[in-house]
């Protein structure tokens, strides 16, 4: 960020700027959502929910941590069901699976 913003983003309060950023930069401080105006200004962004950038390491740590008959902890531990939990326990790697064109 140059200098000059940062001068400016050090005398500027969250109430000072549009409402459309207001609870981004109550999140994250007002330079940083600054410093995201400067580089994403003016388009159209799309965030991703939360689950779909952490799913995989998560699933990850879920095959790990599973002991063949925690289900019921790991689900309350993820916020997910049970079902989900042997979902994600008995699914392969993409490596592992089987080719459905493969003679």
């Amino acid at each position: 960020m140059e200098s000059w913003l940062e001068d400016i983003a050090n005398e500027i309060s969250v109430e000072c700027l549009p409402e459309s950023y207001q609870t981004i930069a109550e999140l994250i401080g007002v330079q940083n959502a600054l410093k995201l105006a400067a580089h994403l200004g003016g388009l159209t962004f799309y965030y991703p929910v939360l689950d779909s950038l952490v799913r995989a390491k998560r699933d990850e740590r879920i095959k790990q941590e599973f002991n063949g008959a925690n289900h019921r902890e790991l689900a309350r531990k993820y916020g997910l069901t049970e079902s989900w939990v042997r979902a994600i326990v008995q699914r392969k790697p993409a490596y592992e699976q089987t080719d459905m064109f493969e003679s």
